[in-house]
């Protein structure tokens, strides 16, 4: 899902496919270190989320244009009209249902995305208290 996730041999901060976070930090200066990795992928995943947010309004963009390239609804007619309306009501619920569905994996990486953001945050606040009780 994400290309950084692979464990790096150089580094202190690992994130696993699942979204785990490890810190390898044993020392003062690997836990200094290791502040400055979890800052740096917090930045990666931002910009993730970022990319997918924009995907998103993308898509909404050309859902909302479709809608107002499309006329009203057809009015009048007896039994005709009625049946007119309900295709056209048929028709533009799915273009909803089709825009949920687009809109829906790409809702499901934002969050992963957003639960990895929290794991650094509340790791970075690990290790700086290591640092502080440590020092």
């Amino acid at each position: 899902m994400f290309s950084d996730m692979l464990p790096n041999q150089n580094s202190f901060v690992t994130i696993t496919a699942e979204g785990e976070l490890r810190i390898s930090a044993r020392s003062m200066a690997e836990a200094k270190i290791a502040i400055k990795e979890l800052k740096l992928k917090k930045k990666e995943y931002a910009l993730v989320k970022r990319e997918i947010s924009q995907s998103q309004k993308q898509i909404r963009a050309e859902y909302t244009h479709s809608v107002r390239q499309r006329g009203s609804k057809f009015r009048g007619g007896g039994s005709i009209g009625r049946l007119v309306r309900t295709v056209q009501t048929i028709n533009r619920d799915a273009d909803r249902r089709t825009l949920a569905q687009e809109l829906a994996p790409l809702e499901q990486q934002k969050n992963a995305v957003e639960a990895i953001i929290n794991a650094i945050d509340q790791a970075a606040l690990q290790v700086e208290k290591f640092i502080i009780e440590n020092s």
